[in-house]
């Protein structure tokens, strides 16, 4: 953060700011970040176009545009429709299509019963999951509770999902479908590298995320997972590279250790065709 600031630099940094949340490709981004940002970018650059520059490439590096989103008014729409109709073929179906819009989910898909019923046979069923940068991860619910009879009562607590994001309309859409679910909306605009998820909860998710945290933010990976108050912490990486099929198993399983070397949290490994998961029991905070 910068120290005291002058008006001057107060004028610079808000025009920065207000110049990406009028912008196309990044308006929709938290505030809050984009903020953070211009502050860094006001440090280095005179011209408040060579800071607007900077501030859109670290954006384009921390939000991923390129790996797509689904029309979110329109899901959210299909989506009212579908669960007014009862239609639980087309709730699956417009989930699905979500999972599909984003590359991350698109890759679990094939996996994706089998990964979270693997997982949870090691956690437990949640009653309370943090999901870190989330992007569509949220709409693979109804995989990660098969079974619920009551949907979402887990021993005969109603789930809590939270969610952090930077992207405003993923938000929005994610609570829009939490509730059509029975659910509160606990999906929230929150930069989890400027302020730490204080919720307490069973399990934390942080789903091929670590990689492109770590390229952003250096070493804070490590001091956001101590900060996190869970038991449970399930992190897993890509285990095949996007481009040229190159295998990253021994790359992360050896970066996964060394991020947590020194702590006394055991260790389950899960080896998913295309993605790596560490079931890593860390016990509550205050323990």
């Amino acid at each position: 953060m910068m120290g005291r600031m002058d008006k001057k630099d107060e004028a610079f940094i808000t025009a920065v700011t207000e110049a990406i949340k009028q912008s196309r490709k990044y308006g929709d981004t938290s505030e809050a970040t984009i903020r953070q940002l211009a502050e860094e970018a006001a440090r280095q650059h005179k011209k408040p176009k060579a800071a607007i520059k900077a501030v859109r490439a670290r954006l384009h590096s921390i939000m991923a545009p390129y790996l797509g989103d689904p029309d979110y008014d329109a899901m959210a729409q299909q989506l009212s429709e579908a669960f007014a109709a009862h239609d639980e073929a087309r709730i699956t179906q417009l989930c699905l299509q979500s999972l599909d819009a984003h590359l991350s989910t698109r890759e679990r898909l094939p996996i994706m019963a089998d990964f979270y019923r693997q997982i949870f046979a090691v956690t437990g069923q949640p009653q309370a999951v943090l999901d870190i940068a989330c992007a569509l991860n949220p709409l693979a619910l109804r995989w990660m509770f098969p079974e619920a009879g009551d949907r979402y009562l887990v021993n005969g607590e109603r789930l809590k999902f939270y969610a952090y994001d930077i992207h405003e309309p993923r938000i929005n859409f994610i609570n829009h479908y939490f509730q059509l679910e029975g659910l509160e909306p606990l999906a929230r605009v929150q930069d989890v590298a400027m302020h730490f998820p204080q919720e307490q909860a069973d399990v934390a998710l942080f789903l091929k995320e670590m990689p492109r945290f770590t390229r952003n933010y250096g070493d804070l990976g490590r001091p956001l997972l101590q900060a996190l108050n869970v038991r449970w912490l399930v992190i897993s990486y890509p285990s095949i590279s996007t481009h040229g099929g190159r295998n990253l198993t021994s790359r992360y399983r050896d970066f996964m250790h060394q991020l947590i070397n020194g702590f006394n949290w055991p260790i389950t490994e899960l080896l998913f065709e295309g993605e790596l998961v560490f079931v890593i029991e860390k016990g509550h905070r205050d323990q």
